[in-house]
C-alpha cells in the first residue's frame, strides 16, 4: 500500500510517523477510493492531533467518529475502500484560563490543515481518491469554507502544491455534509427533507458552492442556535464576529481589551477606506453594517489596514464637513434597513433557543441500529456509502 503524508501535514514528530490508535479499518494510510476527512466542533480536536488516531470518545470526545468509524464497518469486507482523516486545529473559541488561539485563528488553522490533507493525499494518490467532507459546528464552518474555495476554483486555474501536483479541485470532491454549521442558509433542505426556517448564527444568506453547489448538504436541528438562528439578527453577527477576534484569557484580562481594541481600529480602518476613500460607495446598496459585518471576519484575510493618527483626523474632518450631506442621506436611508436587519434579535429570547438550542446541538450523533429513531449521523453514513458506491468503491 501507497503511505500518505497525512502525519507530517501536522508535525514532523516521531510520535505522528506511527500512529497508535488508527482504526483497523481506517484506509486513510493508503489510497483508499474515498477518503473522508472529518472536521469535529469545538474542543473535540488539536493543533497536535494526528489525523489518523481514534481519540475516546466521551461526553466532549470524539463525536463525529459517529460518522467515520460507522462509515469503515459499512465497507469492512470492501479492502481500501474507505479512509477517514480527522482535521487537526487548535479548535478553540479564545476562552479559557492561559491564552488560546481566538475563534477566527482556530477556523485559519483548520482551513490550512485541512488543504494539507486534501493536496497532500492528491499528490500521493492522484485520481484513486475521491474526498467526502464533514463538518460539524465549528466544523461546518471549516468546511464550508473550504467547499467555497474549491467549489469556485477552476480546474485550469487551480493552484499547484509543493510536489508539483494540481491542487484539489471540485471534480475530487464526491460530498460535503454541513452537520450544524454557522453559515447555513435560512431554510436549507436536509436528506430531501425541509429543514428549519432559521439559518447560520454568523450568516444565513445564500451560500457560493460554485461547481459543488449539487454536492454539498446541511443538517440542522430545529431551535439549534448555530443553524437555525432567526434570520434577521444582523448586529449579533456583527458582535460574534468581533468576538471571534479575541482572547478571554482569565490569566490574562488585559490580552481580552487589547484584542477589543485591535478589532475596533481594524473596523473603523475598513469603514474609512471603504467609504471615506470610496465616495461613490455613498450611492451603493450596501450599507455601514455591511461593511462593519464584512470586516469584522478576518479569518481568511487576518491582515488588518491601518490609518495614522492624520489619515483618521481627515477622514472625520471630511464626514462632518464637506462629506456630511453623504453621510446625513446614508444614514438616512439605512434607517429602515437596520430595523428590518434586526427585526428577529428578541426572537433568542422569547423563542426556545436558550432553553433547547444547547441540547439540540448535541443530538446528532448516535448510532443505534436497535433504537427505533434514523439519527442524523445515521443518515449521514448512509449518504456516505451510496456516494462511495457509485464513485465505484472496490
Amino acid at each position: 500500500m501507497l503511505v500518505l503524508g497525512l502525519s507530517s501535514t501536522v508535525s514532523p514528530s516521531p510520535a505522528y510517523a506511527a500512529p497508535e490508535r488508527i482504526h483497523p479499518l481506517n484506509e486513510g494510510a493508503s489510497c483508499p477510493d474515498v477518503l473522508i476527512v472529518a472536521a469535529s466542533g469545538a474542543s473535540d480536536s488539536g493543533a497536535d492531533r494526528d489525523p489518523l488516531n481514534e481519540e475516546e470518545r466521551t461526553v466532549w470526545g470524539n463525536w463525529i467518529n459517529n460518522v467515520t468509524v460507522p462509515s469503515g464497518e459499512r465497507f469492512a469486507e470492501r479492502p481500501e475502500s474507505i479512509g477517514w482523516a480527522y482535521v487537526p486545529y487548535p479548535s478553540s473559541v479564545g476562552l479559557g484560563w492561559e491564552p488560546f488561539p481566538t475563534y477566527q485563528e482556530s477556523v485559519r488553522a483548520a482551513l490550512e490543515s485541512t488543504h494539507r490533507i486534501l493536496d497532500d493525499t492528491k499528490a500521493s494518490c492522484g485520481e484513486r481518491t475521491k474526498f467526502i467532507l464533514v463538518g460539524y459546528s465549528i466544523g461546518g464552518e471549516i468546511m464550508h469554507r473550504v467547499a467555497t474555495q474549491i467549489g469556485n476554483r477552476s480546474p485550469s486555474g487551480a493552484a499547484s502544491t509543493a510536489s508539483g501536483m494540481t491542487s484539489v479541485t471540485a471534480d475530487d470532491i464526491l460530498g460535503v455534509a454541513l452537520v450544524a454549521s454557522p453559515y447555513r442558509p435560512a431554510g436549507s433542505d436536509s436528506f430531501g427533507e425541509a429543514g428549519p426556517p432559521g439559518g447560520g448564527f454568523m450568516s444565513s444568506e445564500p451560500a457560493q458552492y460554485g461547481a459543488l453547489s449539487d454536492r454539498v448538504i446541511h443538517v440542522c436541528r430545529r431551535y439549534d442556535a448555530a443553524c437555525d438562528a432567526p434570520r434577521r439578527i444582523a448586529i449579533l453577527d456583527l458582535a460574534l464576529q468581533v468576538l471571534g477576534q479575541m482572547q478571554f484569557a482569565l490569566s490574562d484580562p488585559g490580552r481580552t481589551v487589547s484584542d477589543f481594541d485591535a478589532a475596533i481600529r481594524g473596523l473603523v480602518a475598513n469603514v474609512v477606506i471603504d467609504t471615506v476613500h470610496n465616495p461613490q460607495w455613498f450611492d451603493s446598496d450596501e450599507s455601514y453594517l455591511d461593511v462593519l459585518r464584512r470586516a469584522a471576519d478576518r479569518t481568511e484575510n487576518p491582515e488588518v489596514p491601518e490609518l495614522t493618527a492624520e489619515e483618521l483626523a481627515d477622514a472625520v474632518r471630511w464626514a462632518t464637513g464637506e462629506g456630511a450631506p453623504l453621510v446625513r442621506e446614508k444614514l438616512r436611508r439605512e434607517g429602515p434597513r437596520f430595523i428590518e436587519d434586526n427585526r428577529d434579535v428578541f426572537d433568542m429570547i422569547l423563542q426556545p433557543y436558550i432553553f433547547l438550542g444547547f441540547v439540540q446541538h448535541m443530538l446528532y450523533w448516535n448510532n443505534n441500529p436497535t433504537d427505533q429513531w434514523y439519527w442524523e449521523s445515521e443518515k449521514i453514513v448512509d449518504w456516505v456509502a451510496e456516494l462511495a458506491i457509485e464513485n465505484g468503491a472496490r
